[in-house]
């Protein structure tokens, strides 16, 4: 018999206070901020499949966004196809590109893939520039909102829920992946590669399939995006964003699912909250990474990041305060009386 342990319970009771959000808060601006920190969990979470599990830096990220995000506009709008068929097609046309991407990356090494990804974003953004006929260039590309078998999603509430149901389904994917077969070589291929290949591991169809996989999720989050904002435009799938995109599961801890989410989280509400002092918000948000890199490379959530200190800290006030003796303590003490002996 299944029995539901109390971090599901806990997992259930915050999703469905997080269900009532539209219900509690009518500002649809703040609504608009946590539905955009939805999608871009989404895009953190294919990140952290990468670069967290499989040990493969990309740079690229912002790319696949815009593939997924501008093949999802062109063929809804241009052609009039279903959205569902143009939404699902977006993502897997950049799983597609990412393929024909893996394929390079699979032979390079941890710094020449980093400077492929980085070219390749920069020629996905120059496509998008100049190719007037299908993107409308610099312009930028006009779309619409989402709509399923005639129900259109035009308010920002429906958006909230469309947001969220997508984010619970990648998620549930992208973690029944990390915690299969597959997951564990990923995990391998990320701690020591010489010693997945001598286990059987293949390589580099293991970090191709992963590129693929990640780009699927991060071209459906693009395409979401798209649809939402209604306008895809160059500007918005440049290296910067490429940048921040990867900051985020960095930030909430490489090879944490839970934590892809608080990052992309706290990276995307904490520039609007900041509003205020506009113009020092990127130093504050450096700052503030430089801070956690110093006292918590592992992110918020990693392995032995920010939630295990804590965690350690709080087990060593309890013991000294049920009256173990220190073991630092207990061994001064033990040279201390070893001295005296001797002086003796």
């Amino acid at each position: 018999m299944y029995k539901i342990n109390k971090r599901q319970i806990f997992g259930f009771v915050l999703l469905a206070v997080f269900c009532m959000v539209p219900w509690v808060i009518n500002n649809t601006y703040i609504i608009k901020v946590i539905s955009n920190a939805m999608l871009y969990s989404i895009i953190a979470l294919s990140i952290n499949l990468i670069v967290g599990f499989s040990g493969q830096l990309d740079f690229g990220r912002s790319a696949f966004a815009g593939l997924g995000g501008y093949f999802s506009a062109v063929v809804f709008t241009t052609y009039h196809v279903p959205f569902i068929i143009a939404f699902i097609g977006g993502a897997l046309f950049a799983a597609f590109m990412g393929a024909l991407l893996g394929l390079l990356c699979r032979y390079s090494s941890f710094d020449y893939l980093t400077l492929i990804t980085i070219g390749f974003s920069e020629i996905c953004r120059k496509v998008f520039e100049q190719w007037y006929s299908v993107t409308n260039g610099s312009f930028g590309f006009r779309t619409s909102r989402p709509s399923f078998f005639g129900f259109k999603f035009n308010s920002q509430q429906s958006m909230f829920y469309f947001c969220l149901v997508l984010l619970i389904l990648c998620y549930i994917v992208i973690r029944r992946i990390t915690k299969s077969k597959m997951g564990r070589g990923y995990k391998a291929i990320r701690d020591d590669e010489i010693a997945a290949a001598y286990s059987g591991i293949d390589i580099k169809n293991y970090k191709m399939v992963c590129f693929i996989i990640g780009s699927f999720f991060t071209g459906i989050a693009g395409a979401a995006m798209v649809h939402y904002t209604m306008f895809a435009a160059p500007t918005n799938y440049t290296i910067d964003e490429s940048l921040i995109m990867l900051q985020m599961p960095i930030l909430g801890g490489l090879g944490s699912l839970p934590g892809s989410i608080i990052g992309a989280s706290v990276l995307t509400l904490l520039p609007e909250v900041s509003r205020g002092f506009y113009l020092y918000r990127l130093l504050f948000l450096g700052i503030l990474l430089v801070i956690l890199m110093r006292f918590a490379p592992n992110g918020l959530l990693g392995r032995h990041g920010i939630k295990d200190q804590i965690m350690d800290y709080i087990s060593e006030r309890r013991a000294r305060n049920n009256g173990k003796p220190d073991k630092t303590n207990a061994e001064e003490k033990v040279v201390t009386a070893h001295g005296r002996n001797h002086e003796g």
